[in-house]
């Protein structure tokens, strides 16, 4: 009999544990009947080498929170209404057997209040940037990079700095 050439793309069953809460939310939206309001979260997929590294660099650093990890390759973090979903390449393969690679120029952006105090901060634990000295026009930025090697933007607003203001439901 001839091996099946699926069996290379299946994904090995690991048992999920949730955090307590997050069971506990998730057994009572499926016990509802009547529909929840949809909320839309605004996500980002970072593809990382190492994924402990990573969870504990954004957690640490960055002030995220890890929400769940089902499973030893993947990991979803929240910091305020930011989801962040880290993954490890191997089970993203495209069907020619391509994987993702964690890098690249495509980044998160995250508003600080003292844009050099965070820089100090974070050089202090050894995080690496890729560039030395903040630069921008309407915000003072500065890109650093995870331990995977993805970019993430801190930026600090300037005087007349404009965002657009929520509407009732966003």
């Amino acid at each position: 009999m001839a091996a099946d050439p699926l069996e290379r793309l299946r994904l090995p069953t690991v048992p999920v544990e949730p955090r307590f809460a997050f069971a506990e939310q998730l057994l009572q939206r499926l016990q509802r009947t009547e529909a929840s309001p949809r909320r839309e979260t605004p996500t980002v997929r970072y593809f990382v080498r190492d994924l402990e590294a990573a969870v504990d660099f954004y957690c640490q650093h960055l002030g995220f929170e890890e929400e769940l990890r089902p499973t030893p390759t993947f990991s979803m973090l929240y910091r305020g209404d930011l989801r962040l979903l880290l993954s490890l390449p191997v089970t993203h393969a495209m069907a020619d057997g391509t994987l993702p690679t964690p890098g690249g120029w495509n980044r998160i952006l995250i508003q600080v209040a003292d844009l050099d105090t965070v820089i100090s901060s974070l050089d202090r634990a050894g995080v690496r940037f890729r560039q030395d000295v903040p630069t921008g026009v309407a915000v003072r930025q500065v890109v650093l990079e995870d331990p995977s090697g993805n970019p993430i933007e801190l930026f600090e607003p300037a005087a007349g700095y404009h965002e657009r203001t929520r509407t009732q439901g966003g």
